[in-house]
């Protein structure tokens, strides 16, 4: 896999990838913003200090993982992914995190946060098998049924 900095010319290709996986068993864990047009331009269209990225093979979107919080004024950007619903169970999730930590990693950041909800028990796994840290845990409804939030932290240093 290739991974990319998503950029302006990217932008069909970043929309077309956001409608094909804004279906449930995205949307139920991928919560930072909706999956549209929109946001598509937005991120491939906007200047940003935050990073986005695309994770490709053979030139087709797999992947899209994200560092942000510092067009918000955060030291610690929030790492964010979700791989394409149709290639689940395939390894890319575990690759696309590790590609992004090494981006982090070449940005100097010293430290990634997540959030991560109880009932993605896979993605819990793999953070944890990763490195991160949980440092809170905190009740909340999520998609209408009762469920706790985890926030994580790695140390890249």
């Amino acid at each position: 896999m290739l991974i990319k900095i998503v950029w302006p010319e990217d932008l069909g290709l970043l929309s077309t990838f956001f409608i094909a996986n804004n279906v449930d068993r995205i949307t139920c864990s991928f919560t930072p913003f909706t999956l549209s047009i929109e946001t598509a331009r937005w991120i491939a269209c906007e200047p940003h200090k935050d990073k986005f990225y695309l994770g490709l093979i053979e030139n087709k979107p797999v992947g899209f993982s994200m560092l942000r919080g510092w067009d918000e004024g955060f030291s610690i950007p929030s790492f964010g992914i979700f791989i394409d619903y149709r290639k689940h169970g395939l390894g890319l999730g575990k690759e696309m995190l590790d590609l992004t930590i090494e981006a982090a990693k070449n940005l100097a950041c010293e430290k990634v946060r997540l959030s991560v909800y109880t009932s993605n028990p896979s993605a819990c796994k793999l953070y944890l098998s990763k490195g991160f840290k949980e440092i809170e845990r905190s009740p909340v409804m999520h998609n209408g049924v009762p469920d706790q939030k985890i926030i994580m932290i790695k140390d890249l240093t």
